[in-house]
């Protein structure tokens, strides 16, 4: 019987060269770091990037699992944090222990190669407007505590793509090396940043 406080793992595809992974991780914000590192291993594993490229990566993945169980799927506002109070984390708690949040889940699918990591990360919350966040980004005056998740994914993950309803999101990284080959439509000076709502 599978540990309902323990992060699930499926191999769906497994070689040298690639991995095909499937992570569900019920919610407790506890296990963030236990699923960011487990995510992390990948980019040493498959030789994806290293140093500063690797320690950028972290961050926007940190991030990007915290939005999911925080925001998407407790369904707490980054307004919590903004008057310096404990309030956001006390409130997690409690929602953690209560319906409907105790019921839901974060999947992570993962896919990595020698080529790159994409990670797909699905919360089961209802999501955000994803076109408003963005504008919201690019105008710093807008900007407080929320949005800040955003522009550091948008920043450390060579790009991102966001479902339509705001409740999953891919981070991209591509593998360091001249020698290996680009994906199609990318340039040589990458598409840094790059951030599309599919």
């Amino acid at each position: 019987m599978e540990d309902e406080c323990s992060i699930s793992e499926e191999i769906v595809v497994l070689s040298r060269h690639v991995r095909l992974a499937r992570l569900r991780s019920p919610m407790f914000c506890r296990l963030i770091p236990q699923l960011r590192d487990r995510l992390m291993l990948s980019l040493a594993e498959y030789q994806v990037v290293a140093g500063k490229r690797e320690i950028q990566f972290c961050m926007a993945l940190e991030e990007a699992l915290n939005n999911a169980f925080y925001h998407g799927n407790l369904e707490l506002s980054s307004q919590l944090k903004e008057d310096g109070s404990s309030r956001f984390i006390e409130l997690a708690a409690e929602r953690e222990a209560l319906s409907p949040w105790r019921e839901r889940s974060v999947q992570v699918t993962e896919l990595v190669s020698v080529f790159g990591l994409w990670l797909t990360i699905q919360d089961s919350g209802s999501g955000f407007d994803v076109q408003a966040m963005q504008e919201r980004c690019n105008d710093p005056e807008l900007m407080f505590a929320s949005g800040r998740g955003l522009m550091l994914m948008r920043a450390f993950a060579d790009e991102i793509f966001f479902n339509r309803e705001g409740n999953s999101v891919t981070l991209v990284l591509y593998a360091d090396g001249e020698e290996r080959e680009l994906p199609l439509g990318t340039s040589s000076s990458g598409s840094k940043g790059c951030c599309i709502v599919a």
